[in-house]
């Protein structure tokens, strides 16, 4: 016997009594509605729409401050070259 050999699968026997009885038919599985699952779509939706406005709105929030901060360089430079 190999060494390794020792790893690989053995091939499964067939159990007696281990298959699962078919469903009676009157019994059917749960779907979820249209209904239902178009309503947690749109939610989920709504919310990644909510989370990306949020981001962009801090994005916006951060260029506004560049924005700023290099209007009040150009003008710094603007009063110095005048003075010289």
């Amino acid at each position: 016997m190999a060494f390794w050999d020792r790893f690989k699968k053995k091939p499964k026997e067939a159990k007696l009594g281990t298959e699962l009885p078919p469903l009676p038919s009157d019994l059917k599985p749960l779907s979820m509605t249209a209904e239902t699952t178009g309503s947690e779509n749109v939610r989920a939706k709504m919310d990644l729409v909510l989370t990306q406005m949020e981001s962009m709105n801090i994005r916006m929030e951060t260029l506004g401050q560049r924005l700023e901060r290099l209007e009040r360089m150009i003008q710094e430079i603007w009063t110095i070259a005048k003075q010289r």
